[in-house]
């Protein structure tokens, strides 16, 4: 396979080409110290990372479908189980409570214990609970399954991203986490396509059971195809065990790797340590990016939950009484707006890569959130149910294209010994904002639709406040695996 970006480092002699390589080729005239960067040069990237590329991005696929499905049912558990307004609260809230406490508490397991371990064992707990609370007989089942199910994906998401962005050199670092979060806002997207088919002819419980069984075919490729971190081996002093990880892909991508190479660097750290991220040469970041990803997850968690109801209700911004709390016939072409507003969550990722990469990250921090504050305010005037979903779609559009800028910097900002922990701790952050809307949008929606609006509007505009303040430019850095940045 063609491999690209191979320029050789300073301190070792070009490579020969050897595309159509069976097995790697060991140059004899080989420096004996290389770093990480050097040796993932010379890898190139190819066809390993895209194969561990899209396993990742598959698993959050599932992740993020099993985080969403809840918006989409709660009307139908609503008349089976007969839960009031407070029930429905409580449901969405546990969801998002324990996937904050699963991305706070236990994003440091991948830094000490390794990225693939970690997952492989959270993906296996996911498919156990996902699919058990398909047969729950009643909402106290439900929550606490769901629950557990909240756990998981609090772990997911950070673990995937990080191990994307350290299996490329740092030039490459961006297109791994874009992928990912390409692939989770598509499963938001494809979750409002899937209810479309399923829900009303085969029920809620099918639906579930059919976004959870394929998580067992992401457990099986990463248990079986997927090496850990070469990053993370290197610098948790397993550099043998790194040598050989980075051996498989120069494989795979038919790459010359040099014979008897050593990893040099800042090697044997301590590993995931959450008073890190917030040491003096890191703090102004992780407070302004904990505020942005606050108030970015409140919106579009927000807006997960709002517009299904106001699809299914007949919202009218600024007009009409509030909506009666009841049994909501779930017509199929609500679900074909829902679909329609959701499918801006795909558009975002292209938007915000092509943004990041042309414009750089801070330039298009500001643009984006500047633009997503306006957006929601347009949301305070009534129009048609036509109008109302393009209104939708763009703050969608806006918000995750933001978000996605976020995601490129977290990775590349902070080094390796903690990268996975100030990735899970951005991610709790937004997790945090997601239950205070979905501990929110419920009553507020039920009190006064445009209360819920306001909400929005609020926590644009302290993401506008925080991207203007920021001024930090991560664009040509270099990935950093020891304990500082260099």
């Amino acid at each position: 396979m063609k491999v690209f970006d191979r320029e050789a480092p300073s301190n070792y002699r070009a490579l020969q080409q050897s595309d159509n390589s069976e097995s790697v080729d060991e140059d004899p005239v080989s420096p004996k110290a290389l770093k990480l960067e050097d040796i993932y040069t010379l890898i190139g990237v190819g066809k390993a990372q895209y194969i561990y590329w899209l396993i990742l991005a598959v698993i959050v696929f599932f992740d993020s479908i099993q985080l969403h499905v809840i918006s989409t049912i709660i009307p139908v558990l609503r008349c089976e189980w007969e839960m009031d307004v407070w029930w429905e609260t409580l449901i969405n809230v546990s969801v998002y409570l324990f996937s904050a406490v699963g991305g706070l508490v236990f994003s440091k397991l991948p830094d000490i214990y390794g990225r693939r371990k970690i997952l492989s064992i959270n993906t296996a707990v996911l498919l156990l609970f996902s699919c058990s609370s398909a047969f729950a007989q009643n909402k106290v089942q439900f929550l606490i399954l769901r629950s557990i199910v909240g756990i998981c994906t609090g772990i997911t998401f950070p673990t995937c991203v990080t191990y994307t962005a350290e299996v490329v050199k740092s030039s490459n670092r961006e297109t791994g986490p874009s992928i990912t979060l390409l692939f989770a806002n598509f499963g938001i997207f494809f979750l409002a396509v899937i209810t479309y088919f399923i829900l009303r002819p085969y029920g809620w419980r099918w639906l579930i059971i059919s976004i959870s069984l394929p998580l067992f075919l992401c457990w099986i490729c990463l248990v079986f195809f997927m090496p850990e971190s070469p990053r993370y081996l290197a610098v948790s002093g397993r550099s043998n065990e790194a040598t050989q990880a980075l051996k498989r892909i120069a494989k795979l991508n038919g790459s010359s790797f040099p014979k008897d190479v050593k990893i040099v660097g800042n090697l044997e750290q301590e590993l995931g340590s959450i008073s890190d991220i917030m040491a003096p040469e890191f703090l102004k970041e992780t407070i302004l990016l904990s505020i942005m990803y606050f108030g970015n997850l409140l919106i579009k968690f927000g807006t997960v939950l709002f517009y299904p109801l106001a699809l299914y209700s007949g919202f009218c911004g600024g007009s009409g009484p509030p909506p009666d709390h009841n049994c909501v016939e779930i017509k199929q072409e609500s679900l074909v707006e829902l679909a329609i507003a959701t499918s801006s969550c795909v558009f975002a990722i292209g938007a915000g890569y092509v943004a990041a990469k042309q414009l750089g990250r801070s330039v298009s921090l500001k643009i984006f959130s500047t633009a997503s504050f306006i957006a929601t305010l347009i949301l305070f005037k009534c129009f048609s149910n036509t109008v109302t979903v393009g209104i939708f779609f763009l703050v969608k559009l806006l918000t995750n294209s933001h978000n996605m800028v976020t995601n490129i910097i977290v990775p590349e900002l902070y080094p390796t010994a903690f990268r996975n922990t100030a990735v899970g701790f951005s991610s709790s952050c937004g997790k945090v904002g997601a239950l205070i809307s979905t501990g929110t949008i419920y009553a507020l929606y039920y009190y006064n639709p445009n209360s819920a609006v306001a909400l929005f509007s609020a926590n644009a505009l302290l993401v506008a406040i925080a991207s203007w303040i920021w001024n930090k430019e991560t664009t040509d850095s270099v990935m950093s695996d020891g304990f500082l940045r260099d």
